[in-house]
C-alpha cells in the first residue's frame, strides 16, 4: 500500500507555512496550481518528480507545489480516478467504469511493496489510458485553474491583513517615545474635542466693544 502520515494538524502546519514563504503571490499560487493538475493525472510514482520540473520550468514556487501530489492517496485514489475515467468515458468511451473500478480495487487490497503497487497502476492505466488520461487532464485543468484562483486571493487578503497589523503595532510602539496617542483604524478620523476654554474665550470676546456706540461683537 502507499505511504500516507499526512493529518489536518500537518495539513494546517503547512497551510500557514505556505502563506508566509517569501515569494510573489503569483509564483506560490501558480506553484499550487501546478501541483494540483498533476495530482490528478494518472501519474502515481512520477507526480513530485513532475511537479518539481513543471514548477522549475515556468519558474514557480516549488515548496508550494511538491506536497500537492498527495492529494491522491489510499483513502482519495478510488473516489478521484473512478470520477476522472467515468468522465472520460463519457467523451471518449472505452471499457466500462465498473470493470476499471474492480480492478483498482483488487489492486488496492493486494498487501504490496510500494514499487510492486506502482507496477500494478501502471498495467491497469495502460490497459484504460484513453478514458482515464483524458477524464484526468479534464479535472486537472479545472483544479488547476481554481486552485490558482483560491491560492492567489487567500495569500493576498492574508498579506494585506498582516501588513495593516504590522502597522498599527509598529505605530502602538512608536507613541510612547512621540508622546502621542497611536492611530486607530478606521475609514476616518474623529473630530477633535473642543477645547474647554473655547467657550468663555468666545464669550469675552462678546463682552469687548467693536469701536461703535452700543454694539458689540459678533
Amino acid at each position: 500500500m502507499i505511504p500516507f502520515h499526512s493529518d489536518l494538524t500537518k495539513t494546517r502546519g503547512w497551510f500557514i507555512h505556505l502563506l508566509h514563504l517569501d515569494d510573489s503571490v503569483h509564483r506560490i499560487a501558480l506553484g499550487t496550481a501546478i501541483g494540483v493538475f498533476i495530482a490528478f493525472t494518472p501519474t502515481i510514482g512520477f507526480q513530485m518528480l513532475l511537479v518539481l520540473l513543471a514548477t522549475s520550468a515556468v519558474r514557480a514556487n516549488k515548496v508550494a507545489g511538491l506536497p500537492m501530489p498527495w492529494i491522491t492517496n489510499p483513502v482519495t485514489i478510488v473516489p478521484i480516478y473512478s470520477l476522472n475515467y467515468y468522465l472520460g468515458w463519457l467523451m471518449v468511451g472505452g471499457p466500462s467504469l465498473t470493470e476499471f473500478e474492480h480492478r483498482l480495487l483488487k489492486l488496492m487490497s493486494l498487501d504490496l511493496a510500494w514499487i510492486d503497487w506502482v507496477k500494478g497502476w501502471w498495467h491497469l492505466m495502460i490497459d484504460m489510458a484513453g478514458p482515464l488520461w483524458v477524464g484526468s487532464l479534464a479535472v486537472g485543468i479545472v483544479g488547476g485553474v481554481v486552485a490558482y484562483v483560491v491560492m492567489y486571493h487567500l495569500i493576498t487578503v492574508y498579506r494585506r491583513h498582516h501588513r495593516r497589523a504590522r502597522a498599527l503595532r509598529q505605530a502602538e510602539a512608536a507613541a510612547p517615545l512621540s508622546g502621542r496617542a497611536p492611530p486607530t483604524p478606521g475609514p476616518s478620523e474623529p473630530a477633535a474635542p473642543a477645547h474647554p476654554l473655547d467657550g468663555q474665550t468666545r464669550s469675552a470676546n462678546r463682552d469687548e466693544p467693536t469701536g461703535k456706540t452700543g454694539t458689540y461683537g459678533p
